[in-house]
Formats: structure tokens, C-alpha cells, sequence
């Protein structure tokens, strides 16, 4: 903007220093203390905004009455206050800011042109505006104070003291509860991320977002504090937030009630998943068990990462700002941030920052910095969850994004040194600016990488024997320990069938009966009777045979020769075990295979390094291994390779319920590698945890290479188990520079949205 535009723009204020300019009637002020400085928060009550201002700009703004003119103000200022006092440019500052949020009388100064430009200004930012609008959709739903206040007169106590100390006895009870079940929560923690329970996790959420909001409005109506609005902000069109409107807290003289408000929403959140933790553990699996599960989840990670982040301008932001005691942390945040750039990277060395900054400007310095990183971490996430809408066709949200954020960047950064002129100096500001891309160019262009797709990978015996139970029973002695070196045919578990065993005796004297029988009838000459209980005799022998050879598996034998492994094994006696459970595995001496999945978007990377070696890092172990490939598959597949791998036996890869019938392939695939349907598998049927999960998929489709372990002395050191899993890397291939692999990637991400956007059009 050019010097002259800029005067015509402020004609309006330049006008004030002659005219008497009348603050608006129903704008209320309300003092506070802040680290000892005094402060006042202005109320616009007929907009609900409200607006913290200093000491001196707030005398200034009470004594516009309509009855003295800015010169006469000024020199009142002047000579009452002294150095303290408000210059002219601060006041025209001031001014110009009233005039934009319409804080003045309208009928006794000219406002027009000011905000004729106030109106272009935000017309520019109007873009911009929309798609935070659809992002963020805001949707009104009333006023809910009258409710709020029948339920603060039932639930209001929430907020004693009283009930505060009962709070932190359940709560810490809770948490000791899932730190003695933390690994069962884990291992759950796949299940939560599944496709089937993202409805369900999304609902759980919702309804814990309105029990938030809900602690918000009550404990606000205890403190006498209004609340005019509440309603829904949809995130991105998929997740619904509730939203109440408690900004009338800042009407609160003192900090802590205003804490009190700002973390009622998370306190009674986590009084929620507390309770939520007491019925997850007394529950088996179902319902029940799901919902609070994902109620558990829901409010802990949402909760940590958002409401209580003081990064973001939620309630942990609002909690932190009053703790310091610094009102407006963000704004001073970003201004510090601002003022660092202007004197350091500009070389505007008479950029000088406010006092009210300087005195914590360390602190304040920090924020800023923290939460400008965080903002970026979030924009792309958003960017990210706004690409996947509409089956890939959001990628055109985003592209309008960065367009609108680049041409934003490039008008403001154009404005600043229009009005910069005379204190910017050209080339100082242009080698310090070259300086800083220099620094943050260099680590693209010099740092080499090789770059190698994260393979989850997971220990595999082709020729384990898994040894489940035949004959339901109790376990009456085990023979063997785990990881013992055993024999073929070696009494691993004796078990004992009461039931059976009597049913197998009363059918060998059945036997016997009917042996006796059929020689009377043949020696009385009863032809047809004979031929008759020799039938029956025949069917007895039969039964007698399947039920024998079903006590037998009372006693499990090792079917070959290697190490038992059984994690369980030590607390079978005295235990009832149904036909199909797993009671041990034998584990064959010779090396195990490695199951390598590899992403779809990696396939091309990897069959082009198919003959580089091979570094796996198991969990639990330290260092890695090395192996090499011995082969891979022709194609991807959704079939799981290995039940350890799924999310819901507590493994890296996402599943979802299989959809349609397996081709022939897959069916062999799954057949070879899962342990309830190998042929080597000691018993009838499979778990019913493994029968479930070889109905699902995984959500994405993988290839699956073969590979093994390089050194002998490696496999005796470690004593791999079936089962445990880790991440491969390929080594060696060639090497890129950090940029080419990021614009790479960058490239390999927009091109598959477009084809997805592309294939979703033309269907």
C-alpha cells in the first residue's frame, strides 16, 4: 500500500483529534490483576466479544464521552499522567481498532471511510474465511442458560471442593488399574483403530464431547456466569464437536474461578473414563466392554492432544494464560515471534518491543515458538484428513488452501514493506533473508539418505507343530516346562475326562453284552436276530474306537522333536480346557522364516531392491538383525499374513471384516500361514479368537516376501519365539539427498489422490 492510499485509508481517524467520538453505552468494563498489573476486560454485550486492554488504554477509551475532543483528551493525559501517558499514534491506533469492532457511537463521528477499509480488508480475508467456514462448520443451536441452570441446581456440587477430593480418589484408583492392566489395554488398542469401530468410536466421542460441554456450562452457571449459545463445530465435515459459549467468564475478577470453568469440561471427561476403566476390567468382551474401551480412548487421547494442549486456544490454553498470569499469550506469542523476525531477520534494529512483552519475553518467546510448530503440525493434519473427504476429491480443498495461504503470505508480506519504508533497509533485509533459506535449504540438499520402505515383519515356523485339545478336560499334570528341548512322542500334558473315560468302558462292556448275545442267537438257530446284533455289535465297536481314540489325546505327546514354547504353560494343572484351545506349541531346531510385508506404495521401491540385505529390529531385543530374501510373492493380497501382525492381536497392521470370499490363492496363502489351519497342527479345531480373526482383512493390500537369518550364533543368542514381530529395512541401494526424497514422496501422495478423486468421478 503506497503513502498516499494509506492516508486516505486513515483520513477518517486523522479527523478525531477535532471531533468528539462517544464510546458505545452497552460496552461494560471489568477490572483484573495480572501478576500485579492491573487490567481491564472489555465486554461488547450486544456481540458477546470481549477484549482485555491495558490500564492506560482504558482510561483513554472511558473518557470518550462525546463531550471533549482527542486534542483536549490528549493533553488531559498528558499532563495526569506524564510519561505513562498515551501518544497520538497510540491513540489513532486505538481508535482505528474501536472503529473496526464498531465500539463507538455512530451518529457523532464520521466512520465511513475507516470502515469502508475495515469492510475491503475483510472482504480480501473472505477466502480464506469460507474455508475455515467449511473446515470448522459452526452451527448454532439456542440458548441453552435456562437448562443449564435446572442442571446446575442438580449437578452444581461437581464443582465442591467435597467432590473435588472424591474426583482424585477415583480417578487415581482408575489409573492404578490400568497401569495393572496396561498391556490388555494396549493389545485393545488396535481393535479401537479398526474401520468397524470408527462409527462407534466416533459416537463414544461425541457423546463425551457433550458431557464436556456440559461440564463447562454448569460449572460456568455456578460462578453466576451466562451462557447465550451452544451448538455443533463439524471438524473437517466428519467429526461433530459440541461447543458452549462460557467467554462471559473473563467477566470473573479473579483467575481461579475462571481455571475452574476453563477445566470443568476435562475434569468431568476424566471423571467419565475413570468410571469407564472400572467396567472395562470387570467385563469380558461385548458391548459393554467396547463402549467403554473406546470411551477410555477417546477421552485420553483427544483430551491430551487437544483440550488440554495449551498450544491450541482451548481450555489448556485458557488454564496456562491465567497460571502465568500473561493475558493474551497467543497474541503476544505471535507478536514476539514477529518482533524476533522484524530486528533479526530484517536487520530493523529500531523494532521495539512492548513493554508488557519485554518484561517475559523468555516465556513468551518460548510460547511462540512452541505454538507456531504445533500450528503447522495441525494444518497439515487437517490438510491431510481434508484430502481423504469425498473419496480423495478433497485434495481440491487442499490445493485451494495452500493457493489461498501462498497469495495471503505474498499481500501481506507486500504490504509490510510498503509501509516499511525508511526503517527497512533493502539489502541488509536481503542477505540476512538468503542467509536464513541458505540454513534452511542446506539439509536438503546435503544430507544423503536411503531411503528403504518400513516393513512390519513377523517370526514364522513353517513347520511348528501347534498342539490343541482334542478332549475337553482338567489338566492333571504337565511334564514339560517352556522353551524345553523335547522328543517325539514325549507325555507332554496328561489330562483326565471322568465322563469319557466311563463312557468308554460302559461301551467295552456294551461290547462284551453284545458278543455274548449274538453267540446265543446263533447257536439257538436264529439267523436273522444274529445278523441283527452283529450289526449292532459292529456300531458299538465303532463308537467304541472314535471315543478311544478320543481319550487317547488325554495324554498330549510332542508329534516331533524340537522346544516347547507356551507362555501359559506353568498354570494349566487343575485348569478345565475346552476341545481347540492351544495348550503349547513344539518349535522345530532348524531357522525360522520371516514374514516381510511391504505397503502397497512401496512395492515398486522394494522389487527394484529385492536383492539388497535386510535389517530387522525385533520387539524386546536389542540391536538388529541381518537376513536376506529368498523370495517373493507375484502380488499383494489382503489376506493376513500372520495373526501376530493384526491390530487386534496387538500388531501393527489395520483390519477390517472380510467383505468377500477368498480366491483360491488366498485361501492357500492363509491356509500355509496361520496356525489354525496348518497341516502340522496337533488337534480339531482352532481358537475361536483365531477363527474370528481369519475373517478379517487388512484394510490396505501388502505383499508378502520370505526371508531368513543370515547367522547361525544370531538364532541360538536370541531364541525366537512364533509370533514375534519387529520392522525391516532394506541396507545398502542407492543413496538420494533428503530433498529428492521429500519432493518424491510429496509427489507419490498428491498423484495417488488424484487418482482416487479421478476414479471416484468416473464411476
Amino acid at each position: 500500500m503506497s503513502g498516499s492510499d494509506q492516508t486516505m485509508a486513515d483520513h477518517a481517524v486523522a479527523e478525531f483529534s477535532s471531533r468528539k467520538p462517544q464510546l458505545r453505552s452497552d460496552v461494560r468494563f471489568t477490572f483484573q490483576e495480572h501478576g500485579g498489573r492491573p487490567s481491564y476486560v472489555l465486554e461488547d454485550i450486544a456481540k458477546r466479544k470481549y477484549f482485555q486492554v491495558g490500564l492506560p488504554e482504558y482510561h483513554f477509551l472511558r473518557s470518550l464521552d462525546g463531550s471533549k475532543t482527542i486534542r483536549e483528551l490528549l493533553g488531559k493525559s498528558a499532563r495526569v499522567s506524564g510519561q505513562a501517558a498515551l501518544g497520538e499514534s497510540q491513540a489513532q491506533s486505538i481508535l482505528r481498532w474501536a472503529i473496526d469492532h464498531e465500539l463507538l457511537e455512530a451518529d457523532n463521528v464520521n466512520q465511513d471511510d475507516r470502515r469502508g477499509q475495515h469492510s475491503a480488508d475483510q472482504e480480501k480475508k473472505r477466502p480464506k474465511q469460507v474455508l475455515q467456514e467449511v473446515l470448522f462448520l459452526k452451527i448454532p443451536l439456542g440458548n441453552p442458560d435456562p437448562f443449564l441452570r435446572v442442571a446446575e441446581r442438580w449437578l452444581g456440587w461437581i464443582a465442591s471442593p467435597w467432590f473435588f477430593l472424591i474426583w482424585l480418589g477415583i480417578v487415581t484408583v482408575a489409573l492404578y488399574q490400568l497401569a495393572v492392566h496396561w498391556r490388555g489395554f494396549l493389545d485393545s488398542a488396535g481393535g479401537a483403530i479398526l474401520p468397524g469401530n470408527w462409527i462407534f468410536l466416533l459416537v463414544t466421542f461425541s457423546i463425551l464431547k457433550l458431557i464436556h460441554e456440559l461440564g463447562h456450562g454448569i460449572v460456568a452457571k455456578r460462578f453466576k456466569v451466562p451462557v447465550p449459545e451452544w451448538g455443533l463445530r463439524m471438524l473437517a465435515l466428519i467429526s461433530p464437536l459440541t461447543y458452549v459459549d462460557a467467554s462471559a467468564s473473563w467477566r470473573l475478577t479473579t483467575r481461579w474461578p475462571r481455571m475452574c470453568v476453563a477445566g470443568a469440561g476435562m475434569y468431568v471427561e476424566l471423571l467419565v473414563a475413570a468410571i469407564a476403566v472400572f467396567v472395562w476390567v470387570d467385563t469380558g468382551p461385548g458391548f459393554l466392554n467396547t463402549l467403554a474401551y473406546n470411551a477410555i480412548f477417546a477421552a485420553s487421547v483427544v483430551t491430551v492432544l487437544f483440550n488440554a494442549n495449551p498450544l491450541m486456544r482451548f481450555d489448556g490454553y485458557y488454564i496456562l494464560s491465567d497460571l502465568l498470569q500473561i493475558p493474551n499469550l497467543a497474541m503476544k506469542g505471535q507478536r514476539m515471534m514477529g518482533w524476533f523476525g522484524k530486528k533479526y531477520l530484517l536487520g530493523m534494529k529500531d523494532e521495539v518491543l512492548p513493554q508488557t512483552i519485554a518484561e517475559r519475553k523468555w516465556i513468551i518467546g518460548t510460547y511462540g515458538f512452541l505454538a507456531s510448530i504445533w500450528k503447522i503440525v495441525i494444518w497439515i493434519g487437517i490438510m491431510s484428513m481434508a484430502s481423504s473427504l469425498f473419496k480423495g476429491a478433497g485434495i481440491v480443498i487442499v490445493i485451494a488452501a495452500l493457493v489461498g495461504s501462498v497469495i495471503s503470505t505474498v499481500k501481506r508480506m507486500t504490504t509490510f514493506l510498503g509501509g516499511s519504508r525508511g526503517r527497512l533497509k533493502p539489502r541488509t533485509a536481503a542477505v540476512r533473508i538468503s542467509i536464513f533459506l541458505l540454513i534452511l535449504i542446506l539439509p536438503f540438499v546435503l544430507i544423503p539418505v536411503s531411503p528403504s520402505p518400513k516393513m512390519a515383519t513377523v517370526v514364522h515356523y513353517p513347520e511348528k507343530a501347534v498342539m490343541r485339545v482334542e478332549c475337553p478336560g482338567f489338566v492333571t499334570e504337565v511334564l514339560c516346562e517352556n522353551g524345553e528341548q523335547v522328543k517325539e512322542g514325549d507325555l507332554l500334558i496328561r489330562m483326565e475326562n471322568h465322563i469319557k473315560s466311563a463312557e468308554l468302558e460302559q461301551l467295552g462292556l456294551d461290547i462284551g453284552r453284545s458278543e455274548i448275545q449274538a453267540r446265543k442267537w446263533l447257536e439257538g438257530g436264529h439267523v436273522a436276530s444274529y445278523q441283527s446284533e452283529l450289526e449292532n455289535l459292529k456300531a458299538l465297536k465303532k463308537r467304541y474306537e472314535s471315543t478311544k481314540e478320543l481319550v487317547d489325546t488325554l495324554e498330549i505327546r510332542a508329534p516331533r522333536p524340537g522346544i516347547v514354547h507356551g507362555d501359559r504353560i506353568d498354570a494349566l494343572p487343575g485348569r478345565f480346557l475346552q476341545a481347540g484351545e492351544t495348550v503349547a506349541t513344539v518349535i522345530p531346531e532348524e531357522a525360522p522364516e520371516l514374514l516381510m510385508t511391504v505397503s502397497e506404495d512401496d512395492i515398486g521401491s522394494f522389487r527394484r531392491r529385492r536383492n539388497d540385505g535386510v535389517a530387522l529390529r525385533l520387539r524386546g531385543h536389542q540391536g538388529h538383525v541381518d537376513a536376506k530374501i529368498e523370495r517373493v510373492e507375484a502380488r499383494a493380497t489382503t489376506s493376513l499374513p500372520h495373526l501376530a501382525l493384526g491390530a487386534v492381536s496387538g500388531g501393527p497392521l489395520a483390519l477390517r471384516q472380510r467383505a468377500t470370499m477368498q480366491s483360491e490363492r488366498e485361501r492357500g496363502l492363509a491356509r500355509e500361514r496361520f496356525p489354525g489351519a496348518d497341516s502340522s497342527t496337533v488337534g480339531i479345531s482352532a481358537d475361536p479368537e483365531e477363527e474370528a480373526l481369519a475373517g478379517q482383512e487388512l484394510v490396505r493390500p501388502r505383499l508378502v516376501a520370505h526371508a531368513e537369518i543370515e547367522s547361525e550364533e544370531i538364532l541360538d543368542e536370541l531364541a525366537l519365539n512364533e509370533g514375534e514381530w519387529g520392522y525391516a529395512k532394506l541396507t545398502g541401494g542407492q543413496r538420494y539427498r533428503l530433498g529428492e526424497w521429500v519432493v518424491d514422496k510429496a509427489y507419490t501422495w498428491a498423484k495417488r489422490q488424484f487418482e482416487r478423486a479421478r476414479n471416484v468421478s468416473g464411476s
